[in-house]
């Protein structure tokens, strides 16, 4: 009885042990194609059977054991094109792999745009007003200025009640540049600024 069962038990392990004896290996290194550096921890795995893998080491070696078939190795690392290898494996077989840099494989990108004013013709902090927008500013009293208009911008403030003048940015009044067809104007509003220089039906901007 005890004699059967030691057969028992060998012949229910002969085919465990015929298959781990039956198991071939696939090895080799990855390197960078261009470089031909040695790449350290790249992923090699069978998509038939994905739970074998393996991973380089150090020197860029892998080794990966699998029973007798055909396998599709894919070899992939991060930065890098995978790599799919068609193995028939019968014994134990040295398979070497030099991925491509993933950067060398993009495309040439064109990058067009149109005119840009800003770019050509860098002007800080300049400000443009329309006749229409001045057309619909509220008079209280005197006509529509173009001047007191400005004092609305951000930066302009006025230089008080009864004075025509006005500060940008901190400047004086005196430092402020008015012209009118290329013409320098020096006073630019009557009457403590309630009649203005400039006819606002006349100027186009």
């Amino acid at each position: 009885m005890r004699l059967n069962r030691v057969f028992f038990l060998c012949v229910s392990l002969l085919p465990l042990l015929a298959s781990a004896q039956a198991r071939r290996t696939v090895s080799g290194t990855i390197r960078d194609r261009s470089s031909g550096e040695t790449l350290i921890g790249a992923s090699v795995v069978f998509l038939e059977t994905p739970n074998v893998s393996a991973i380089s080491n150090s020197y860029g070696f892998y080794s990966i054991s699998a029973i007798p078939g055909s396998y599709t190795m894919v070899v992939s690392f991060a930065g890098y094109g995978n790599d799919t290898v068609a193995v028939y494996l019968q014994k134990d077989t040295s398979i070497s792999v030099a991925l491509e840099n993933a950067a060398k494989q993009l495309q040439e990108a064109v990058v067009t745009a149109g005119r840009n004013n800003n770019v050509t013709k860098p002007l800080m902090g300049v400000q443009k007003l329309s006749i229409n927008e001045i057309k619909d500013l509220p008079v209280l009293f005197g006509e529509k200025d173009i001047l007191k208009t400005l004092q609305l911008l951000p930066g302009v403030q006025s230089a008080g009640d009864g004075n025509s003048g006005f500060f940008v940015r901190g400047g004086n009044t005196d430092q402020n540049l008015i012209l009118l067809d290329e013409a320098t104007v020096y006073n630019p509003s009557h009457l403590l600024g309630f009649f203005s220089t400039f006819n606002s039906d006349a100027i186009r901007m």
